[in-house]
């Protein structure tokens, strides 16, 4: 548990000259920022391919744009930090892309548990008024 003690100070997050990674935590970077570009890319394929409501392809589309952008701009981070620039390359944008991709889930999270019933009730009751409107005539 001694290794994980540097993640409580502050110094080691803000610190301007990032130092170089291990391989293995390269790999895992690399690995899972490119999952998350592929995950992306499949999810919309799957959209494409797949019967879903209105609201269904909403939501997976959203999913797809966060998994795609926390990627690429996750990939951009691990670059700089490779190359070890010396202030974009920094720990703390991880921090910054972390609270980002948090937000977004969060996001995606209220709009499937708020808005979606809302607006299904609102088309639904919508619905019920407009069958007893007169059609137009053809």
């Amino acid at each position: 548990m001694n290794f994980l003690s540097p993640l409580w100070n502050l110094s080691f997050w803000f610190d301007l000259t990032p130092t170089r990674m291990s391989a293995a935590f390269e790999a895992g970077f690399f690995g899972f920022f490119a999952l998350a570009i592929i995950a992306g890319s499949v999810i919309r394929m799957v959209i494409r391919n797949g019967k879903y409501d209105r609201y269904q392809i909403i939501t997976l589309k959203k999913i797809a744009s966060l998994c795609s952008a926390a990627g690429v701009v996750g990939l951009a981070w691990f670059f700089l930090t490779f190359e070890e620039i010396q202030f974009f390359g920094s720990r703390f944008w991880f921090l910054i892309w972390a609270v980002a991709v948090i937000a977004g889930a969060v996001s995606i999270v209220r709009y499937v548990k708020k808005e979606v019933p809302a607006l299904q009730h609102r088309e639904q009751s919508r619905a019920d008024v407009n069958k007893y409107l007169p059609k137009r005539a053809r």
